[in-house]
């Protein structure tokens, strides 16, 4: 059982960089082979992905932050997010990662701030951290919805 100070957490495996997040926000991970990559897409959108018999949109953050787009491989999978802004029309999306995320349980003692990095996009990450021997990047995920939200819009006032 967490005390007051640990905190649940997720890490989850990008290519060539790790995401921290709270573990409330990944309600599950699953394949990520029936992506559905609209044409007219923005890079950082890695398609629709059918969740719950509902078309949930799902990105690349290393492209929302300024990196290439990965390649998939047998090892990419889709964590399903909760969103907390109520700003994207499913009420949930996914991040496209490499591997099954970890649970970690934290706490002040196991965390080092870390520096960004050059290309980070200040308004994506929060923060840098050093979690034991893994370096983890906080998003905001109220930037990552709102950047789904524009996109809605913009695909809505295509169709």
């Amino acid at each position: 059982m967490a005390t007051r100070e640990e905190l649940y957490a997720v890490l989850v495996s990008l290519a060539g960089d790790t995401l921290l997040l709270p573990n409330a926000a990944v309600a599950e991970v699953v394949s990520s082979e029936r992506l559905q990559r609209p044409a007219d897409a923005p890079a950082w959108l890695a398609g629709m992905l059918l969740y719950n018999s509902k078309p949930i949109p799902a990105v690349w953050f290393e492209v929302l932050n300024g990196s290439e787009r990965p390649e998939t491989t047998r090892r990419t999978r889709a964590a399903v997010m909760q969103t907390f802004s109520g700003r994207v029309r499913a009420g949930q999306y996914a991040v496209i990662c490499q591997g099954y995320p970890h649970l970690v349980t934290l706490n002040r003692t196991a965390l080092r701030k870390e520096p960004l990095v050059s290309t980070d996009h200040d308004e994506l990450v929060l923060t840098r951290l050093s979690i034991a021997n893994t370096n983890a990047l906080i998003p905001n995920l109220e930037a990552i919805e709102a950047r789904l939200a524009q996109a809605e819009i913009a695909a809505a006032s295509v169709g």
